[in-house]
C-alpha cells in the first residue's frame, strides 16, 4: 500500500516571496500537484482572512488550513472552524498581569462564535511601534480591526495575543515569564517584513504541531513533511517525519531540519515538492 503523506508549509518567509505573495511558479506547481492527489495545506501565524489574501492564486485548497500558529483548523472553502483553542479565564488573567507589569499593550484576537468571519482584532491606539504601524497599514481595509479602550481590550473569547515593539528587549522579560509558567506557547521574533519585533502568546495547546497531528489523523495520513523558516516552526519540525528549512530560515530551524532547501525567493518549497512527489 502506498504511503499517505501530508505536506504542510509555513507561509511568510517560506512559501511566500518577500513581497508577501506567491510566485506564479509556486502557485501553478501546488495547483497541479494537489490536482494530482497531493495532500497539501499550510500552517501560518496569519488569520484566515489575511492568509486568503496572499494565497488566492492557489484557489481553494482541498484540505483545511491551520491559522494563528495552530490556534484553529479551518475549512478554507466556507470558513467553518473545525477545531479551535481559547484562553481560559485564569490563563488570560495571568497573561494580562504579566503584560501590564511591563506596560505592554497587545493586539487581541477574539471570536464571539465558531466562525472565522466573526473574528475581532482589537487594539489600543496609542504608542504605536514601527512593527504595529506596518501591521495596521497593511490591513487598512480589514473589517476585523477595531480600536478600543484598555478596559475592554480583553473582552470576548480570546484565542491569540500579539505585542509588536521596536526592540527585543522591550518584550524579553514578559516572554520569559510567560514561558516559565508552562501554560502557554510564546514566540519572540523579528518580523519578516518590518523592523519590528513580534511577541505572540497562545494557550500551550496552540502549536502548529498539535494542529498538524489532528489534520494527519482526520485524513488518515501515515507521514508528515513540513517546510518552514522561523522559530515558531520548530514544534512542527520536531513532530514531522521530514522537515525542510528554506535557505533564508533561522539557523535554529536549519539545525533541526532534515535538509536545507532553496530560499523562498527561489521557489524552494515548490521545487522540493516536485522532487518529493516524483519519488
Amino acid at each position: 500500500m502506498k504511503t499517505k503523506t501530508l505536506y504542510v508549509s509555513d507561509l511568510d518567509g517560506t512559501l511566500l516571496l518577500p513581497e508577501e505573495c506567491l510566485s506564479p511558479f509556486t502557485a501553478e506547481t501546488i495547483k497541479r500537484l494537489t490536482a494530482e492527489g497531493m495532500l497539501f495545506s499550510y500552517a501560518t501565524a496569519r488569520s484566515l482572512s489575511t492568509a486568503k489574501k496572499v494565497t488566492g492564486a492557489l484557489g481553494t485548497l482541498h484540505l483545511p488550513v491551520i491559522v494563528n500558529n495552530g490556534g484553529a483548523i479551518i475549512d478554507a472553502a466556507d470558513g467553518r472552524i473545525l477545531e479551535a483553542v481559547y484562553f481560559t479565564a485564569d490563563e488570560l488573567a495571568f497573561v494580562k498581569s504579566v503584560l501590564d507589569a511591563e506596560n505592554l499593550s497587545p493586539i487581541v484576537y477574539t471570536r464571539p462564535q465558531d466562525a472565522a468571519d466573526s473574528e475581532c482584532v482589537s487594539y489600543v491606539d496609542e504608542n504605536v511601534s514601527r512593527g504595529m504601524a506596518y501591521y495596521l497599514n497593511s490591513r487598512k481595509n480589514d473589517e476585523r480591526l477595531q480600536t478600543v479602550g484598555y478596559e475592554t481590550l480583553y473582552s470576548g473569547r480570546v484565542f491569540y495575543l500579539a505585542v509588536m515593539k521596536d526592540s527585543r528587549e522591550e518584550c524579553e522579560k514578559a516572554h520569559e515569564t510567560v514561558l516559565k509558567d508552562g501554560r502557554f506557547s510564546s514566540y519572540l521574533y523579528k518580523d519578516v517584513y518590518s523592523e519590528g519585533w513580534y511577541f505572540e502568546i497562545g494557550p500551550a495547546r496552540t502549536t502548529k504541531a498539535n494542529a498538524i497531528r489532528r489534520l494527519k489523523e482526520l485524513y488518515g495520513c501515515d507521514r508528515v513533511v513540513c517546510f518552514g523558516d522561523g522559530k515558531n516552526d520548530l514544534p512542527m519540525f520536531d513532530m514531522a517525519d521530514e522537515s525542510y528549512a528554506v535557505e533564508n530560515a533561522d539557523e535554529s530551524l536549519k539545525n533541526a531540519a532534515t535538509a536545507v532547501i532553496a530560499s523562498n525567493r527561489e521557489d524552494g518549497v515548490a521545487k522540493k515538492l516536485i522532487e518529493l512527489w516524483k519519488t
